[in-house]
């Protein structure tokens, strides 16, 4: 009889290099909100994968980058305590960006944690290269073993990153269930889905200085009645998100909707508004509440 393996995957890396692309590829459901901005991420998100020999369960972690702002801080330390928690630490780096392959402040973190190397976006470069960018990734990170080139996006490379995570992980019975994915609860997913399409709507500073959350949810007769706020620190920042005549409000709005639509299978009414909190990135309590609901 074929052993079963089991244990728990973080995923680490500097901003922007594909993470929450990664986890949600890997679980085959979007667990994580997924933007071409840097630091999307704010929470450990648990995803599952679960096959007929194991159960790998993965946690995504804010980007690794030093910072004086205090969410970014308070991220950061999210990922290091992330790194302690799991039997397998997964770095994941650009391969079209030089400067995701510097990682000396995870490199200290992860001695204990048979490390893999995951070379994402290959489909971004020419397959000649792909080997001279192993190469000099085995001269950084001269202690690992596993380097595996992959693109997240195309989802190139799964399969063998995913064998060599059984090849590593203990042997154990499950930990959790077969119908949980996720321990996160659903008004996550649907201020996820928000935030993404604030994230990917505007620029420069507005989308980091922004929360989703989810007030209410009410189900219906195949309706769902979500009321939301979007939490922003001053009014400038609110007429930004609301825009003329409504009009950058009412395209997340829209957008949002069709994506909590296809998550909730089942029509829904979204009330969106634009809430001040001039105070909410500036304490730990705050900023991990509205940044987790």
């Amino acid at each position: 009889m074929k052993e079963f393996k089991c244990g728990t995957v973080s995923i680490v890396g500097k901003p922007n290099t594909g993470k929450s692309t990664l986890i949600n590829a890997l679980t085959g459901s979007k667990v994580s909100a997924v933007s071409d901005k840097p630091n999307t991420t704010r929470n450990k998100i648990l995803g599952v994968c679960n096959s007929d020999d194991s159960q790998i369960i993965f946690l995504d972690t804010p980007g690794i980058q030093k910072s004086s702002k205090f969410l970014n801080r308070i991220m950061v330390q999210s990922s290091y305590q992330a790194i302690g928690e799991s039997d397998i630490v997964l770095v994941i780096v650009d391969c079209t960006k030089r400067s995701t392959f510097n990682t000396d402040e995870i490199a200290s973190k992860i001695v204990d944690k048979k490390p893999i190397i995951a070379i994402n976006k290959i489909d971004l470069v020419k397959k000649s290269k792909i080997l001279n960018i192993v190469n000099t990734l085995k001269d950084i990170f001269p202690t690992v073993d596993s380097f595996i080139p992959i693109s997240a996006l195309e989802e190139e490379g799964l399969e063998i990153l995913i064998n060599e995570f059984k090849r590593i992980l203990p042997v154990g019975e499950k930990i959790l269930p077969d119908d949980v994915t996720t321990d996160q609860p659903e008004k996550f997913y649907i201020s996820e889905i928000i935030r993404e399409k604030i994230f990917n709507t505007f620029y420069q500073e507005v989308p980091y200085r922004t929360a989703v959350v989810i007030e209410d949810i009410v189900d219906k007769k195949r309706v769902s009645s979500i009321q939301a706020y979007i939490i922003v620190e001053n009014t400038h920042h609110k007429q930004i998100i609301i825009g003329k005549n409504g009009s950058m409000i009412k395209k997340i709005g829209i957008e949002s909707r069709a994506d909590i639509e296809n998550f909730l299978s089942c029509k829904v009414f979204l009330d969106l508004r634009v809430k001040i909190d001039s105070t909410w990135l500036k304490t730990k309590e705050k900023a991990f509440n509205y940044s987790s609901i």
